[in-house]
């Protein structure tokens, strides 16, 4: 999983899941902390989901246990970090199930990342689980797909949060913007940084040469010293407006918000999802077009690796 800290800065536009979108179902079981008590934030974190939703636009077959098929989720506890086996577990299909509550991370937002699993069963079932019906190898070094069951994401219940409900791009942020880091560790749930197809793309010199992020960025992209985020700074448009700081470099500036921006998106292409270039017609909120302002970074901090 890879981890969040507090510091730098991001505008955008946003819109809501449409018709033939993935779906990213939010599951607050093992919140026993109670950080998503509260309606207006599970609100907000499901709104992430739908932004992504938006965008994406793959056929994920189901896994259904029954008979002699099983599969078992494994993932991490977003409230205690103790590992969750759950057995004989069943994913719709074009969905995504994403575990989430909060725990006091130290010096970091938030975490995320996809999560393992394992199985028995006929082959064709083995296969479903491993590849959702996607077409292409889903692991090793000629990894060109990505399809998980879902995961994981937890969020710091000691940091100073702004759950701000607007999620315009020029909404008054004063502390840690919420919205951002959620869309920060979706990112990673959905592969970037944590994704095999990711590490398949990334030359020796420690940049990531996938066709549509080299595309948008006119040549290979380069990489913080992680591996997982994109390098420090590095700006692109958003819907083809403007130019911002990508959302999947390492820190944010409190007192601003980050969405994605068409570099973020494009590395999504390239680890494997059906990327729409505009979002999906239904949305449920307006799409607002992005508003740029410059704002002064504001306590700037760098974030920790997570396990």
């Amino acid at each position: 999983m890879k981890t969040l800290s507090s510091s730098l800065a991001l505008l955008a536009a946003v819109a809501s899941a449409g018709a033939n979108a993935i779906t990213l179902q939010f599951d607050y079981t093992y919140d026993d902390n109670g950080f998503f008590a509260d309606a207006t934030r599970r609100s907000i974190l499901e709104q992430a989901g739908a932004y992504f939703g938006s965008r994406i636009t793959d056929d994920l077959d189901a896994i259904t246990s029954g008979g002699g098929n099983h599969f078992t989720a494994i993932f991490n506890r977003p409230d205690t970090d103790a590992v969750v086996n759950l057995a004989d577990y069943s994913v719709a299909a074009d969905t995504l199930v994403v575990f989430a509550g909060g725990r006091d991370l130290g010096g970091s937002l938030g975490q995320g990342g996809p999560g393992g699993w394992s199985a028995g069963g006929s082959g064709a079932f083995l296969d479903t689980v491993a590849t959702r019906g996607e077409i292409g190898d889903v692991s090793g070094p000629s990894a060109v797909e990505f399809a998980p069951w879902g995961g994981s994401i937890t969020f710091n219940t000691t940091s100073v949060w702004d759950f701000n409900p607007d999620l315009s791009a020029g909404a008054t942020i004063s502390d840690n913007d919420f919205y951002s880091v959620a869309l920060h560790e979706l990112g990673h749930l959905l592969g970037f940084g944590t994704a095999e197809s990711w590490y398949a793309m990334i030359t020796g010199g420690g940049m990531f040469a996938g066709g549509a992020s080299s595309t948008v960025f006119g040549g290979d992209v380069p990489l913080h010293g992680d591996a997982a985020h994109w390098q420090e700074n590095l700006t692109s448009t958003v819907g083809g407006i403007g130019s911002q700081e990508v959302a999947m470099d390492p820190t944010l500036t409190v007192g601003t918000r980050k969405l994605f921006t068409d570099l973020d998106f494009a590395a999504l292409d390239d680890i494997g999802w059906d990327v729409t270039a505009v979002p999906l017609p239904s949305a449920a909120f307006p799409f607002v077009a992005a508003l740029f302002a410059a704002g002064a970074a504001a306590r700037r901090g760098r974030r920790r690796a997570g396990a």
